[in-house]
């Protein structure tokens, strides 16, 4: 049985030891196998599912909700606009936590040999002129992708107070005129700020829906190679990914991350505004008969900075949802070269003060031109965090130890070894 497989098996397992709630089409057993054999993820196999269906990953069991009553997977979001045949949900997946990591990649290229739409054209491949007509070839060229790496190609904007003054790339492509890079997929669920994608390059002044409808353009013109959309399809996918919550709702050894008062679980994060505050879904266990579920409220109290020297949400200021509720970007120094092997380095030069930054991402600043914000990404929504490992925009952390070490190391946080695994248990129950 392979991952697909244990995904779904386990997730019919559940649902029917948990009581269920809706229904699911399944399939039979011989049809079922006949689609697990090909590429078996969820929009495969079904045209919806229920709100709050548990998907099991590495800690126990995630789930979606959607505002429309059940999470839809035949819609714009699911149909390919152009003519390679990827579509949205290509790269964000319900399993992976509407992203997608490097084993599902990985896997749907060994099942499709590598002729799976992900790998289409050159888009993603580690070189833009990487040969793809063999399977070898095609293994090749996507060493980055089947880590759940996608590229960036850009030119520096016209307008700026810096220079690129140095680019050394150990894939040939980058240079000090157009700069080339890997980042992870942001998540299609959850979204509350308006600033849209890492670097906020899609970002349309505070109206997060514009902000989505222009990046669907963007992806359906470029990735899809398709034809410029009908303004009814992007308000379709806009509409769609506004509606999405996602979150993990088991815990292996908590139960229920929305039982006996706790406010865990996609449902809740979907009726979640934006505002700034602190996190409070998990108060109710402070008393807990079980020993899990009191390791998730001291892990809450950490992040809210309860007995440390420094608190999560002075970014992840979103409440209960961990996004910074005003859109701002920070450098948290994640694109250091020393924490990036192997990836291209590009050196930026002030000039106003001569100051030299060295970057393997250079972030906000290459969109807008400005020295000060190079380095500076999107924060994240840290909702359904279990589901979709590696961490950070470059994925160099494989999992939220590493994420909480980094703010340790890089910068300043001073952790106990309990409060350290606290910490990683309420993010996994995030």
């Amino acid at each position: 049985m392979n991952r697909f497989e244990s995904v779904f098996v386990a997730t019919v397992a559940v649902t029917v030891a948990l009581g269920g709630g809706a229904c699911v089409e399944v399939p039979e057993a011989g049809e079922a196998e006949s689609e697990l054999s090909r590429e078996a993820l969820l929009e495969e196999l079904y045209r919806e599912l229920p709100n709050s269906l548990p998907i099991a990953n590495a800690r126990g069991f995630a789930a979606s909700f959607s505002a429309a009553g059940s999470v839809d997977l035949d819609n714009a979001f699911f149909t390919p606009q152009g003519k390679n045949g990827r579509h949205c949900g290509t790269c964000h997946r319900p399993e992976d936590g509407w992203s997608i990591n490097g084993p599902t990649v990985t896997e749907l290229f060994l099942r499709t040999d590598g002729l799976h739409p992900i790998f289409a054209g050159h888009f993603d491949t580690d070189t833009p002129a990487a040969k793809m007509d063999t399977v070898e070839e095609r293994w090749n060229a996507t060493t980055m992708l089947r880590q759940g790496l996608f590229t960036r190609l850009v030119k520096p904007p016209v307008s700026r107070d810096y220079d690129v003054t140095g680019a050394s790339d150990p894939f040939g492509v980058g240079t000090t005129e157009s700069l080339f890079w890997f980042r992870r997929p942001m998540p299609t669920a959850g979204l509350r700020s308006h600033t849209v994608n890492w670097d906020g390059a899609n970002t349309v002044g505070t109206s997060l829906a514009e902000g989505l409808k222009k990046q669907a353009r963007g992806n359906i013109v470029g990735a899809q190679e398709g034809p410029p959309p009908s303004d009814a399809v992007l308000q379709e996918i806009a509409d769609y990914e506004l509606g999405i919550s996602h979150a993990q709702i088991i815990v292996m050894g908590a139960g229920r991350l929305d039982a006996d008062g706790a406010r865990g679980g996609p449902a809740h994060a979907a009726a979640q505004p934006l505002t700034a505050g602190r996190f409070d879904l998990f108060d109710a266990w402070e008393r807990s008969d079980n020993s899990r579920r009191r390791q998730i409220w001291r892990g809450q109290q950490v992040f809210n900075g309860v007995g440390t020297n420094r608190r999560c949400g002075g970014c992840h200021n979103a409440a209960n949802n961990g996004q910074h509720a005003g859109g701002a970007l920070f450098d948290i120094q994640t694109s250091r070269p020393d924490l990036a092997p192997g990836r291209a380095v590009y050196e930026l030069t002030s000039r106003v003060t001569g100051e030299v930054v060295k970057t393997t991402d250079p972030g906000q600043g290459i969109r807008d031109g400005q020295f000060a914000h190079l380095g500076k990404l999107k924060v994240p929504n840290l909702r359904g965090l279990v589901s979709r490992a590696p961490y950070f925009h470059n994925g160099i952390a494989a999992d939220l130890l590493a994420v909480v070490r980094h703010y340790e190391r890089e910068l300043g946080f001073v952790y106990s070894p309990t409060q350290e695994a606290d910490l990683v248990a309420f993010l996994e129950a995030l």
